[in-house]
């Protein structure tokens, strides 16, 4: 099973960074149904925990996309 981020919920890590300075900021992770964003949260565990939720709503998988990383399926 492969992820299809136009369908799935879909969490990615997303490193922020501060424009002025250049410096991180530290890591964000947004949660996707599809193309719609379901929201940014501040760490990992939030983020899955309500995709898996979201996932479990709409009956659909859900993966985790850490930046630079492999999909991880978090839901079938």
């Amino acid at each position: 099973m492969t992820p299809d981020p136009g369908r799935d919920v879909m969490v990615y890590q997303v490193a922020m960074i501060d424009a002025p300075g250049g410096g991180p900021l530290g890591d964000r992770w947004t949660v996707w149904l599809g193309t719609e964003s379901e929201g940014s949260f501040d760490t990992e565990a939030e983020a899955i925990r309500v995709a898996r939720q979201l996932a479990i709503t709409e009956g659909r998988p859900a993966w985790l996309m850490p930046e630079g990383g492999r999909a991880i399926r978090l839901v079938d």
